[in-house]
């Protein structure tokens, strides 16, 4: 089992990410920016610690000692205004000069505004609605992509509060033909999973149902 931090542990994926990874026995610190407002669901030991995503030395004391890092950062609506690219850039030099390796991220199939298994409605809101929040994820793809990090970015489709299935289908930087949602503890365990899958390094995992 690895040591795990989770950023974004406050978040409705992040928490759920956090009780997965402590069901599968990995030792998790929740890195979240007030650990009063954390709830821990489970009663497995777990370590909350502060950091801002955008401050470097919050975020390098939150990652050294661990294995791995899983980012499950995201903005309360529809504008990232930088959340994405700035939490990149400080999350690979945190990682770099820990010596940590292993990141597993949260992004989104929309980040791929070309992907041909996206309907014609779909990409249209993609570039114009929350065409700006895709477009600070393809950057922060970018700045992690461009690093020495052992990288995995998770592309979930519509993320649904629904019970786990069990049953979705990933491709590699490619949206599963006619999926169009995932449940969002069905994610969880694939993001878990990922940490040790070598399978999906360096690699735009896509999934949906």
């Amino acid at each position: 089992m690895s040591a795990l931090v989770v950023f974004g542990a406050n978040g409705a994926t992040g928490q759920v990410i956090v009780e997965e990874a402590l069901r599968a026995g990995h030792t998790v610190t929740a890195a979240v920016r007030d650990p009063a407002a954390f709830r821990q669901v489970s009663n497995a030991p777990l370590k909350v610690v502060r950091a801002d995503i955008r401050d470097l030395d919050s975020v390098r004391a939150a990652v050294t000692g661990h294995d791995a890092v899983i980012s499950a950062i995201g903005p309360a609506g529809r504008k990232a205004d930088g959340l994405y690219s700035s939490g990149a850039r400080t999350l690979v030099a945190a990682m770099v000069a820990s010596g940590i390796d292993r990141l597993v991220a949260l992004s989104s199939s929309g980040a791929r505004k070309n992907d041909p298994n996206h309907p014609l409605w779909y990409r249209v809101v993609a570039r114009t609605l929350i065409g700006e929040l895709y477009g600070d994820m393809r950057l922060m793809e970018d700045i992690v992509r461009d690093s020495p990090l052992d990288w995995t970015f998770v592309r979930p489709a519509r993320i649904v509060d629904e019970p786990p299935t069990g049953v979705y289908r990933v491709e590699d930087g490619v949206n599963p033909i006619g999926g169009t949602s995932v449940t969002r503890a069905d994610l969880a365990r694939f993001v878990v999973h990922a940490v040790d899958d070598k399978r999906w390094s360096r690699s735009f995992p896509t999934i949906a149902r």
